[in-house]
């Protein structure tokens, strides 16, 4: 093993990640003597010894186990980390767009047919207050009505004395009907008491705003004629805003009504918003494959403005109590996912596991580790090493074809021989190496085979 401390860094790598995945090999496993090359014949008559030398490349076996003294993994930066149990949580994030809430739109429009005659509101944008007037408006209808208010308003009072039994009552309900017939056409309280204390018509009435917004849309213009039920203004509250979010049709299932959101729009990076899952819509986009859904995001200092596009970000439980590890300790290969875990001093077991979901960095281990058991957190070689470890190891000699490669282990197994840099048997073990003049040549060469 004294060419093995002082083999290059990479050699190094491949060897022990060689240990770890090939360990079809025998190397580094427990029972295996590579000093006792006798002992092949028999292996090859034992069924139960190695079942598949054809296939040298695949990863070891569950209850395999791996040899690596304390100092070499040290050396290595093989790391142990514990499979603890806890809530699984993954953050969802995707992005959204501020839209009107609709549900805070209001349309303004008239019951009856006239004229607008002046605008108190005149452009789109503008912010109204509830109450506000927004225009004038003349109707001969609302004209008629008024009159017709101020025939019972006298005839209530010619009739307030009589002893005609029923006579009041006829004509007190006759002013309420009248009374009852503005309030209908929306014409403000104030308005109606002014006429009956005036004893005049009002040639126009002031249509106010039924709840403070922004306008919207405005569709009249002054001096132009509408038709009764006509939208004149759209207004919209802002005051609580729509975040529509496109969620991968992947994470859809990980969100809630009620779930917390935050957003972060560029207008202002400084400040997070906060609002809540209010729906899920029913369709998914089949060409994006995103799925939309609603946050309501209160919007009290009106900073959040539609149009605008932001970042949306919840933290979804996917289990509270699972057994989890470090998503870099689970190696796979193929359709089997591994995890070398402690055992002894300086052993490693393989351990074949069932996974599940993953999240911030961690994976769920559904079977073959316990919670509290000791596994190897791969350390930055491993990731280098398993892309190129299959090639490099298929170049080794006895690493494919029959026994006979296991049987001459004059190029593996002996590793004084690569001291020697002299010693020539060593070097046509390895193939002809005559052309490197020097040592350091050599022994690149050797690490390219290790």
């Amino acid at each position: 093993m004294t060419r093995l401390h002082t083999a290059p860094a990479h050699a190094l790598l491949f060897l022990l990640a060689a240990l770890f995945l090939l360990s079809g090999c025998g190397w580094g496993h427990t029972g295996n003597d590579h000093d006792d090359h006798g002992d092949h014949a028999s292996e090859q008559e034992d069924p139960d010894s190695h079942d598949d030398h054809g296939d040298h490349g695949e990863a070891g076996r569950d209850g395999d186990m791996v040899q690596v003294s304390g100092d070499m993994a040290r050396r290595l930066g093989i790391t142990l980390v514990e499979a603890r149990t806890e809530a699984l949580e993954r953050e969802v994030r995707a992005p959204g767009e501020v839209r009107w809430d609709e549900t805070r739109l209001s349309t303004v429009s008239l019951r009856f047919g006239g004229w607008a005659e002046r605008l108190h509101v005149d452009f789109t944008g503008r912010f109204v207050e509830a109450g506000a007037p927004l225009l004038e408006v003349y109707s001969p209808e609302l004209v008629s009505a008024q009159e017709d208010l101020l025939a019972a308003r006298v005839l209530a009072d010619e009739l307030s004395g009589s002893r005609v039994p029923g006579s009041v009552d006829r004509s007190d309900a006759a002013l309420r009907a009248a009374r009852e017939r503005l309030r209908r056409w929306q014409v403000d309280s104030a308005d109606i008491e002014a006429v009956e204390a005036s004893g005049e018509v009002l040639e126009t009435i002031t249509l106010r705003s039924p709840r403070s917004g922004f306008v919207v849309e405005k569709a009249v213009q002054a001096g132009e004629r509408f038709e009764s039920g006509a939208a004149l203004y759209r207004l919209a509250d802002l005051s609580v805003v729509w975040v529509e979010v496109e969620v991968y049709e992947r994470d859809l299932r990980f969100v809630r009504i009620g779930d917390e959101v935050r957003l972060d729009v560029a207008a202002h990076p400084d400040r997070p918003f906060h609002g809540e899952v209010s729906y899920l819509y029913p369709e998914v986009d089949p060409e994006r494959r995103t799925a939309r859904i609603r946050v309501e995001v209160p919007n009290p200092d009106l900073e959040l403005r539609p149009g605008m596009y932001g970042t949306a970000r919840t933290t979804v439980t996917l289990g509270s109590e699972a057994v989890t590890v470090p998503r870099d300790a689970v190696l796979h290969a193929g359709d089997r996912s591994l995890v070398f875990v402690a055992h002894g001093d300086d052993g490693f077991m393989i351990h074949e596991v069932q996974i599940g979901m993953e999240a911030g960095g961690r994976v769920q281990i559904l079977s073959g580790v316990e919670a509290g058991e000791q596994v190897v957190a791969r350390a930055g070689f491993i990731l280098d090493a398993e892309s190129r470890l299959m090639d490099a190891m298929s170049g080794m000699p006895g690493m494919h074809g029959d026994h006979d490669g296991h049987g001459d282990h004059g190029g593996h197994g002996d590793h004084d021989d690569h001291d020697d840099p002299d010693d020539d048997d060593g070097h046509d073990d390895h193939g002809h190496h005559d052309d490197h003049d020097d040592h350091d040549d050599h022994e690149g060469q050797g690490g390219g085979h290790a």
